[in-house]
């Protein structure tokens, strides 16, 4: 599951497609970037923050995100909704059996996002799990 976790805080960007996109309006540069994880009938578990570094190019090209995030090679995003300040769309990891949904919003040099996932729990029901995410900006990429 931290592999989950770790992915899913570079998943701030989602997705190609071949429809004209806004270009996502958000400063680029170094975020720290903080997760909190709910699943129903677990107790809390604690926040997780790290950094990362998002160019330009990023911002252009959201589904370079996904890869960097380590959700897998299978993984494929539908539904991708792009706007200058929002993302939403829906994600498909068949290998590891992981279906969600999200969305991330951009203001300026932060942004928030909600990913909901179900993913399977070996000798039990799927397992669904809701990550909240907020980044803020840090400074210039080193």
């Amino acid at each position: 599951m931290r592999h989950w976790m770790v992915g899913i805080a570079l998943l701030t960007g989602f997705g190609s497609t071949s429809e004209a996109r806004a270009e996502i309006q958000a400063k680029e540069g170094l975020y720290e970037i903080t997760m909190q994880s709910v699943m129903p009938g677990m107790p809390g578990m604690p926040p997780q923050t790290m950094r990362q570094c998002i160019t330009r190019s990023d911002l252009n090209h959201p589904d370079k995100f996904v890869k960097s995030g380590g959700g897998g090679d299978d993984c494929t995003i539908q539904d991708l909704k792009q706007e200058t300040n929002q993302l939403a769309f829906k994600i498909s990891c068949p290998k590891e059996k992981v279906t969600g949904k999200g969305e991330y919003r951009f203001s300026g040099d932060n942004y928030t996002g909600t990913m909901e996932m179900t993913m399977p729990n070996p000798g039990g029901p799927a397992m669904n799990m809701t990550v909240k995410t907020s980044a803020k900006w840090v400074g210039p990429c080193k």
